[in-house]
């Protein structure tokens, strides 16, 4: 194949990113998470901060992409009184994440890049999860809470990535059928769960 790429969605303290960047290291590939708003950023002329505000406080109640409510691949020009529109900040994300797959073999961490790439040749689709004493542990270490607090942040951050994925996409983030590969990053090291995925490539 000329090249390949893996998208990982995750629940936070998964340690999917940390999984990410070790299986496009051992691959010698790209690494794309944040760096995808900063490139939209660049191609569209608008603001970064606007980009972090989608994925901040992205809510199912407003209005959904179209008659469907589904993400449909066109991008709004600056003439366009859409342009800043939360439909087109993630419109203008998901350009970015069909060029690179077609550019490069790379792994890109989240943004809805498994439903976006979803009828691409070459591409692994992975969810990583874990149970939630394993999050706690994880996200205790970077996130200085109290275990009750930490677990309501955790939670809140699921509904985040839930309301993320079915407003823009009309799926829900944990719809098993959107993925080729399921790993439970708690009963497998970060090392195993490397070489599952590059068991599973294409």
């Amino acid at each position: 194949m000329d090249h390949y790429v893996v998208t990982i969605a995750r629940q936070y303290g998964s340690g999917a990113r940390t999984i990410g960047r070790m299986l496009a290291s051992d691959l010698g590939i790209g690494y794309y998470d944040k760096d995808i708003i900063h490139m939209a950023s660049e191609d569209s002329g608008i603001l970064e901060q606007m980009f972090g505000r989608v994925d901040e406080y992205s809510n199912t109640k407003l209005p959904l992409f179209g008659k469907n409510g589904i993400y449909t691949g066109e991008v709004a020009g600056p003439s366009s009184k859409d342009f800043i529109s939360d439909e087109n900040l993630f419109a203008y994300q998901a350009k970015i994440i069909r060029e690179l797959a077609k550019n490069q073999s790379c792994v890109i961490i989240g943004r809805c890049a498994n439903y976006i790439l979803r009828d691409y040749p070459n591409v692994v689709r992975v969810f990583v999860h874990a149970d939630m004493a394993v999050r706690l542990e994880r996200a205790g270490k970077i996130q200085s809470m109290a275990p009750k607090e930490l677990e309501r942040y955790l939670l809140k951050d699921d509904r985040r990535k839930e309301d993320f994925s079915r407003r823009f996409t009309g799926k829900s983030w944990t719809d098993l059928t959107q993925y080729d590969l399921i790993i439970d990053s708690g009963k497998n090291s970060y090392e195993r769960c490397v070489q599952v995925i590059k068991a599973n490539m294409i």
